[in-house]
């Protein structure tokens, strides 16, 4: 069956799934289990993470027809130190390896007290366990759910990457039919970025997207300390994302793309030849009229006329 729906989980770091403690199971509780940055420790940014993936595969087993959804991690090999394990790669491992423990486990209270994960995470892996039993015909295994809905794009080195090229990897593994629906899982402060910024950079119709937000979550702050540390979420997010991409729609200029080198240690070169719809090798400095001369109206998903026509029909 052709599929229509994209589901996109952006990678923000790599679970260390070698990391072994005979003291204690590695299911990515903890932010030692994974290769963070300085600035992800505060809002216990790992939980997040798992937050991420997990309501995104709830969305999968509950969307109108789970044989024409997708749900793809996306993230290249961002971390030197990690080798050449992507986040993508990651996130699909340690979720995987989260359901199987906990569907071993869900009857056995002292076992799951032990990896001290939080009510929501905790009541995430019960409803897709649930799901898997009750939602279809037969029960779904979780074999059958990660060879046949899950996948991963593992090239992208920042936002606008995790929504452009899922939707070419989607177009790959599905002869070349792109996605008329996209639901993305993630940060709520980093919203605004894909919406206003990046969907609207490619065209795509914001009402055909829905966003699920899952933020950091400080421990033990008081409401002062919070309103403060989101503050600065959002304050960061305007200099270091909104402010560098309203002056370059597509992240090919100096200071964006040097994010990107610094992102990209094992030099990937992005394999989606033939499914790409515009050439930004040669991006002239002008993106809105690059935009207007190559993209608007022109992608399988804008909205036209036409399409909007024939779509009422």
């Amino acid at each position: 069956m052709t599929k229509s729906h994209l589901i996109i989980v952006p990678c923000h770091g790599i679970w260390k799934s070698t990391l072994l403690d005979s003291n204690e199971v590695n299911l990515g509780q903890l932010p030692e289990h994974w290769y963070l940055a300085p600035f992800q420790y505060e809002g216990n940014d790992h939980l997040a993470f798992i937050k991420h993936s997990l309501r995104a595969i709830i969305h999968l087993l509950t969307s109108t027809n789970i044989d024409k959804s997708l749900l793809l991690f996306s993230g290249s090999q961002t971390k030197k130190s990690a080798g050449c394990i992507s986040e993508a790669q990651s996130y699909y491992l340690l979720t995987w390896k989260l359901l199987e423990f906990f569907q071993r486990n869900e009857s056995n209270t002292s076992v799951l007290n032990k990896i001290s994960f939080d009510d929501e995470i905790l009541s995430f892996l019960k409803q897709i366990t649930d799901l898997l039993k009750v939602k279809f015909q037969e029960p779904m295994s979780l074999e059958a759910l990660f060879t046949d809905y899950i996948n991963t794009e593992e090239y992208s080195l920042d936002s606008f990457d995790n929504l452009i090229y899922s939707i070419y990897r989607f177009a790959q593994l599905n002869d070349k039919n792109y996605p008329t629906e996209i639901t993305i899982s993630g940060f709520g402060f980093k919203e605004k970025r894909f919406l206003k910024y990046h969907a609207m950079a490619i065209d795509y119709p914001i009402e055909n997207i829905t966003y699920l937000s899952s933020e950091p979550k400080p421990l033990d702050y008081s409401k002062q300390q919070l309103d403060k540390y989101f503050n600065d979420l959002d304050f960061m997010e305007n200099k270091n994302a909104l402010n560098l991409f309203t002056n370059d729609w597509y992240g090919r200029k100096e200071i964006l793309m040097n994010k990107k080198s610094s992102r990209n240690p094992f030099v990937r070169i992005p394999n989606y030849q033939g499914y790409e719809l515009f050439d930004l090798t040669n991006l002239t400095e002008d993106d809105e009229q690059f935009f207007k001369t190559f993209i608007k109206a022109k992608m399988p998903w804008s909205r036209t006329e036409e399409r909007d026509a024939t779509s009422n029909e």
